[in-house]
């Protein structure tokens, strides 16, 4: 009974993986839920998310303020609601930077980019699974743990951080047959 349970747990990483990574483009809405330790009560945050594999991730805040965040290879793009524009460079903000690629690496599946930082747990099969990402030392000093539930796409993310703080995304809407609209490939693009 206990080896069939040690082989779900083992190969659900990489079932995982190919089944997230099934999707060139993701689109999804997300409702973002901050629990800081300073604060009463909690920061919402609404919008949407476009994931698009070998590009980056177009990270759209709708409600309380509207901002986009592109995050790619190259750095960071944010864009607020007058259409003004400021760009950092992975450079520039190296630890963005990390943080933008290990994001992209969750909501894909990519164990193999997030073994380099973390100790995965996975449990569940393709219809529900949930994985823990254990920070190793390198992300340790701003993450205590990262837990991740869905099915056939990531539908929640908590992350606490090592300060105490908490914050947990649930993604809705998840659809990966529409390509990038125009100005989403134009955003991708000035990354």
């Amino acid at each position: 009974m206990i080896l069939p349970a040690l082989l779900v747990l083992a190969a659900l990483p990489q079932g995982l993986a190919d089944h997230l990574r099934e999707a060139a483009v993701v689109h999804a809405d997300f409702q973002q839920t901050r629990h800081l330790k300073a604060l009463s009560r909690p920061l919402k945050a609404s919008g949407t998310l476009v994931l698009a594999r070998d590009k980056g991730v177009v990270w759209s805040v709708r409600k309380p303020l509207a901002i986009t965040y592109v995050i790619g290879p190259g750095g960071l793009l944010v864009v607020d609601a007058q259409g003004r524009r400021e760009k950092r460079t992975a450079k520039d903000l190296p630890v963005l930077g990390q943080m933008g690629r290990v994001f992209q690496s969750l909501v894909q599946g990519d164990w193999k980019a997030l073994e380099a930082h973390f100790a995965i747990e996975g449990s569940g099969g393709a219809a529900a699974w949930e994985v823990v990402l254990t920070p190793k030392a390198g992300l340790a000093g701003y993450l205590r743990q990262v837990r991740m539930k869905g099915g056939r796409f990531v539908d929640q993310v908590t992350i606490d951080d090592a300060g105490g703080d908490r914050m947990e995304i649930a993604f809705s809407r998840q659809r990966s047959q529409d390509p990038l609209a125009p100005d989403e490939a134009a955003l991708l693009a000035l990354e």
